[in-house]
């Protein structure tokens, strides 16, 4: 008896499974088109946004980069004032203007030499300001000058080795 209920009951299993397979193919029909079209739709309005900001970065790289090149060519024509003479010629007072290119870029160099006590410096003393300003850039943070001041001594014998 207990096996013709337990082959009733595998019978019974068996009709209610195939039942529950039977409704659930027919209630899942997949996606509409029109549910692929507006899932694609936000997909490519997130690659787009994507690919903008690709560009932005890029040229802002591009930027940071000028302005690194303008603080190596402040420091490098910095240098070469340092290691000049205190007597050459090159380090009177006054201002100059030159145009450099680094890396197929343009820059402006501007360079004061101020000896007097209206920007710090002395008979003895020189404030030397060196502003380099990239030609090109997109933004008006970039073309803004890099600016780097010294000051230079003039070398004085002290009262012992006279």
């Amino acid at each position: 008896m207990s096996t013709i209920n337990w082959m009733k009951f595998r019978r019974h299993a068996q009709m209610q499974v195939g039942a529950c397979a039977a409704r659930n193919s027919d209630s899942e029909q997949g996606f509409t088109l029109l549910e692929t079209t507006i899932a694609l739709l936000i997909m490519m309005i997130g690659a787009l946004a994507m690919g903008s900001l690709f560009v932005l970065a890029t040229n802002y790289n591009s930027d940071a980069n000028d302005r690194a090149l303008a603080l190596a060519l402040a420091q490098q024509q910095m240098e070469v004032l340092r290691k000049t003479p205190s007597t050459d010629a090159t380090l009177n007072p006054g201002s100059t203007t030159t145009t450099l290119t680094s890396a197929n870029r343009q820059y402006t160099v501007v360079t004061n030499i101020c000896a007097t006590s209206d920007c710090g410096g002395s008979a003895s003393l020189k404030i030397i300001t060196i502003q380099v300003s990239p030609q090109a850039g997109t933004r008006d943070w970039v073309r803004g000058p890099v600016t780097v001041v010294s000051q230079r001594a003039v070398p004085v014998l002290g009262a012992h080795l006279q």
